[in-house]
């Protein structure tokens, strides 16, 4: 069941992102450049687990799209900042905006206690994988 929620969740989210104007991969992409002072290329590309030729054709998009711009950093010239425009901090905060709304309207259909049962539950499963992560960080 929780599988079949999850795909389900994936795809109404993925949904309202397209409403919003960007993929999956863009709205991360944004959504790790939230950072006013701008990430490093390097950085981000870590940050999202891809690998840089990803992250370059990402950027290249986002960068033609007037959504970010690329800088040099003030220190190191090996180092290229990505800070997002106007324009991709809209289009950040819309997807944002749409993940939000989409999941506030799903869990309006749970009574608050059920919305308390839920929390109870996700909170217990998540000390469950903190603590597994902890074990095979000791092992």
């Amino acid at each position: 069941m929780m599988a079949q929620f999850g795909k389900a969740y994936t795809r109404r989210i993925f949904s309202e992102m397209e409403r919003a104007g960007t993929t999956p991969a863009r709205a991360r992409l944004l959504m790790a450049l939230q950072c006013p002072t701008g990430a490093k290329m390097s950085e981000v590309g870590a940050r999202l687990g891809v690998t840089p030729r990803n992250v370059t054709k990402l950027v290249d998009g986002l960068e033609a799209e007037g959504l970010l711009k690329r800088e040099s950093h003030p220190y190191d010239r090996r180092v290229t900042l990505l800070r997002l425009t106007e324009k991709g901090l809209r289009v950040s905060r819309e997807s944002m905006g749409a993940n939000c709304a989409t999941a506030a309207r799903l869990y309006e259909r749970l009574s608050a206690a059920e919305r308390r049962a839920l929390a109870r539950i996700l909170g217990k499963l998540l000390e469950g994988l903190r603590a597994e992560e902890a074990e095979a960080v000791d092992a």
